[in-house]
Parts: structure tokens; sequence; C-alpha cells
């Protein structure tokens, strides 16, 4: 692959030898040699343990079926189901009331009664003569299992407080966005990559040890907030070049997806909740070996101004890939080592990264860019969260239902990749939320007699929105430029993170119609289809690396040809 670039370089560049670009060198390094494979399975391993931590509460504080207990009628041994149950308990699951006895005084339990009860106990007989017609207040609850939170805690008449905990995370994750994204513009992708993980893994078992309800809830807050980000996708968007950026992201998701995929067997095989978080969250203080495993990427450190150490990265990936780079590139390169004392006394006069995001504010074409985005970003999060979490309550197992889900993602990836380069963005976009919308609402009014097809549907809905929620992700990248991409990005996706917010509460709404949750997961996903029709179409488009160049993407015409290998424009020109 070297060889004909490098070939195909020369062609382009003539007789300007200074004219080569950052993509041209990313080009002749190749996007899957060792140093990317390396790349992918390291990022692929953080990103499948931190998307099994994201989602813990779906089984942690998973729903777990309850009743009353009737005292009157458990008599050695405590059954949750027993013949007794249809006469002795209403005829609705989940309830907090139970039949009151005969001899209960206007359906309430009193000390007196239990004079009663001790006769009752002794015959060892339930009969249903033995119950009124009134109901009265559970005194005590029965689980059908004790694995989650809500039996450990006794939540089961306190819904609000199970569904509460994914909404404490999501809130979380609002904070961790904005930071992260702070934090990887200004001090580079790697320090992201690195410490949030071991926050997540710290926070996470330390949560395991949970003496109560609120400790956990403090816990789940703080492990969201200060974890996370999406370093892991900016840094694979900037590692290869223009044509292989889609294709090579595409790959981390898909490898992640599969890696995270096993968070449904892990909850199967431990389902108790505290033995399931340390399994999941241990896992993620391997991470800290990344500090000499994963390098900065060379696109933020080129647009802040440290050359050498992007000249040192881009040479140990032609190392390690025993790529020869053309003349031509080690010319460039050796050019931009000679001009690191220059490029540095540049910086120091210019202005702090701060400036980046304040000159977005004044430009109304970014601002109504983060506007439009963070709004995409609330529908698509809002749909697939919600999706994911209610999967456990979709008929058949709610762990391969959950791991089915995440697979999905694979064969999604890869219609993706291709569809991406050949269509665009926009298009299959505004496509796809269609289609979502279409599944989701169909799969609410599928009878129960044919539930696999309730199930087929959910699970392409799911396909749709997974698709959906990485091209929106692709899209913010490439609209935002270099100096503020991340920032840019988690601004608008913390916004965004408040459709995650309310989405736990999505489940709640079976109370009320069975299937309303997919009914409006299908209505929301109609909006991200309509809004990504005002965003410009990058896929033709480099990087850009400031304000100008991403205020300039609206101008491009659609069919624009990406810029050759082997020359650049005026403005990368004065850049290098």
């Amino acid at each position: 692959m070297s060889k004909e670039t490098s070939i195909k370089m020369e062609e382009g560049s003539g007789s300007h030898e200074s004219q080569f670009n950052l993509d041209g060198i990313l080009s002749e390094l190749g996007s899957f040699g060792k140093y990317q494979l390396l790349l992918l399975f390291l990022l692929a391993f953080r990103d499948s343990f931190l998307a099994m931590c994201n989602f813990n509460y779906v089984f942690t504080a998973a729903e777990v079926g309850y009743r009353c207990e009737v005292p009157e009628c458990e008599l050695s041994t405590t059954k949750f189901n027993d013949t007794w149950t249809s006469f002795a308990l209403p005829n609705v699951s989940n309830t907090c009331y139970r039949m009151a006895p005969q001899y209960a005084s206007n359906g309430n339990y009193t000390e007196q009664d239990e004079r009663w009860l001790s006769i009752w106990s002794r015959n060892e007989t339930c009969l249903p003569e033995h119950f009124s017609n009134r109901t009265m207040p559970c005194q005590k609850i029965v689980y059908e299992d004790y694995n989650s939170i809500v039996a450990e805690f006794d939540l089961g008449c306190e819904p609000w407080k199970r569904t509460l905990i994914g909404t404490v995370h999501s809130l979380g994750l609002v904070f961790s966005f904005i930071v992260s994204g702070l934090i990887s513009d200004r001090y580079g992708r790697k320090v992201v990559i690195v410490v949030t993980p071991l926050v997540v893994g710290v926070a996470g078992l330390i949560k395991s040890f949970s003496v109560n309800y609120w400790m956990l809830l403090v816990l789940e807050f703080l492990e969201a907030a200060l974890g996370y980000g999406n370093a892991s996708l900016v840094l694979s968007l900037e590692t290869v070049s223009q044509k292989r950026r889609v294709v090579f992201s595409c790959i981390v998701d898909i490898l992640t997806s599969i890696g995270s995929a096993f968070f449904g067997l892990i909850a199967w095989k431990v389902p108790y909740w505290r033995h399931m978080i340390r399994a999941i969250y241990a896992p993620l203080l391997v991470v800290v070996f990344y500090i000499f495993l994963v390098d900065e990427g060379v696109r933020w450190l080129l647009a802040h101004n440290k050359k050498h150490e992007a000249v040192r990265v881009l040479n140990k990936v032609a190392k390690i890939n025993k790529i020869t780079l053309s003349q031509k590139a080690k010319a460039m390169l050796i050019k931009i080592t000679e001009e690191r004392n220059k490029s540095d006394e540049a910086n120091q006069s210019s202005p702090p990264e701060q400036a980046h995001l304040l000159s977005v504010l004044r430009s109304r074409k970014m601002v109504m860019r983060v506007a439009l985005i963070a709004a995409s970003f609330f529908c698509a999060t809002f749909v697939y969260n919600g999706t994911i979490i209610n999967s456990t309550t979709i008929w058949g197992n709610k762990y391969l239902n959950f791991s089915a889900l995440l697979l999905v993602a694979v064969p999604t990836r890869i219609v993706t990749a291709f569809t991406l380069m050949r269509f665009g963005r926009k298009a299959p976009i505004c496509v796809a939320y269609s289609l979502c919308a279409a599944f989701f609402i169909a799969s609410a009014f599928v009878p129960k007699s044919i539930w696999w097809a309730s199930v087929l549907f959910y699970l392409v809905g799911n396909m749709c929105s997974s698709y959906g929620m990485f091209s929106m992700y692709v899209v913010a990248m490439e609209v935002f430029p270099t100096t503020s991409r991340n920032s840019l990005t988690n601004i608008a996706n913390t916004v965004g993170r408040l459709g995650s917010v309310l989405a736990p509460q999505a489940p709640l709404l079976d109370q009320f119609m069975l299937g309303l949750p997919s009914i409006l997961f299908g209505i929301v996903a109609l909006g991200p289809a309509m809004l990504a029709l005002l965003l410009p179409d990058t896929s033709k488009a480099v990087l850009p690396d400031d304000i100008a160049d991403a205020e300039k993407l609206d101008e491009q015409p659609e069919e624009a040809q990406p810029v050759p290998s082997g020359t650049i424009s005026e403005q990368e020109k004065e850049r290098f």
C-alpha cells in the first residue's frame, strides 16, 4: 500500500516538494498496520468494559417480581409463587397490597389479631374463605429473587428509586462529557483515555460495598461524573487518513460491541449485583498501563504546536509498521522539526486554548451547528439508551436480549462503513431514523401470540438507532475543528444527554399501556431524521483544523472532491 500511495503522491505533488499534508503522510503509513491494529484492540478493550459499566444499572437495578408477605399462609417455608396466592393476593402483579383476612378490623391488621393468626397457623390451612374482598397495605415484601439492589434495599414499593439510579447516572454523564471534552482538547486525548477508566474502576469497586441505597446513588453519580467521555472515537478518527477514518472508527466500535455484549452473559452467570459489579469494574484498572502503550493523537499535537512530539509519533508508526516513507514525507518531517522553535514562539504569542471556545460564540454558523447537533443528540440518546434499558422488559431472556441489542451493532457498523462513504452523511441518517420510528411503533402492536415478531422488530429498530447514533457522532467530529473538536462535540452531547436522563423512566410507561415505551421511541426518532438534513455533508471534506475551515464546510458543494493526497491548500501551506 505504501509503495502505491507514495507513487501517487509523488505524481500529485510534482515539483512542489514542500506540498505534503498530514493526510498524505497518514496514507503512506497505512491504516491497518501493526501499530493501528494494536491501537484498535487497546481502545476496544477499554471501551468494552466502560460500556458494561455505563449500563451496569440495567441489571443492578433490574425490576424484580415482588408480592406482599401473607403470614397467614407463609408456613414453614416461603415460596414466591404458591397456590394460595390466587386468592390471598389481588389479581395484579407487583402490588403493595394484599387481601385482608376475615379477622382483620376494617382491613387493618392489629396486634390483637395475633391470637387469630396463631390459631390459623396451627390449623396449617389457607383457604379462600379466610380472606375478605377488602385490601390492606403490605407489612413486608417478598421478592422473586434477591440478586438486585431492588430486593436488597427493599425498593419494591418505591419503583421511582429504582429508575432514579439510571437517571442519576445519566446526570453524571452530562457533567462528565463537558469535563472530559475540555480536558481532551486542552491536555490531549491520551489523558482522558487513561484516567477516566481508572476513575470508573475505582468508584465502581467502592460502589460494590455500598451499605444502603443512598450511598450507592452518590457513588453512581460520582462514577459517571468523573469518568467516561468519547476520547477514543476522537483519537480513532484523527489517527488515519480521510478515506479511512469512518472504516477505522467502525472497526473500533465493532470490537467494542462484541466485547460489551459479554455483559449479558456475565450478568447471567454472576447474577448477584455486588459480585457482578466487581467482575466488570476490576478489569478497567489494567488501563493504567496504557500510559506506555498509547500515543497522543498526531493531529492534536500539530494543532497545539507540539511538532517535535508529532514527528516522533509518526516515525514510531513507520518503524512499527515497517514502512519506508517517501523522500518528500521525510523532508516534510524534517522541515516540521526544524521549524519547531519558530512555532513554539508563535504559540507563546497566540491566545490561550479558551479563545477557541470563545470564538465559537462569535460565529453564528458554529453556534447553530452546536444547537442542531445538541437537539439531534437529545433525541438519539433518549432512543438508544431507552431501548437498551427497556430490553429487559420485552419478551424472552433479559440477559440474551441485552446482549443481542449490543451485538446488532456489529452488522450495523459494517453497513455504516459502506453507506456513509457511498451516500454521504445526511441521507443515511435520515433514512435510518425513519426506519427506526417505523419498526419501534410496529413492535408495540404485534400480538402476544407472535412475540418473536415483536422482538425482531425491536432489534431491527435498535439497529437503526445504533446506526444513527454512531453516524451522528461521526458528523459531530467532522464539523468541528481540531482545536476544539472534543469540547464542542461534548458540549452538544451534554445538552443531548438530557435525553438519556429521561430514558430510564421510559419503562414505567408500560404501566399505562403495554408497548407505550416503544411507541414513544418511534416518535422521538423522527427528530434526528429531520434535523440531519440541516447539517453539512462532510463525507468528502478533510477534517477542519480551525473555526474558519469549519465554517467553510457549509459552502462546499455536495460533489466536492477531497484534497488530493499530494497537494495541500493555501491554509495548510501556511500552517506547515
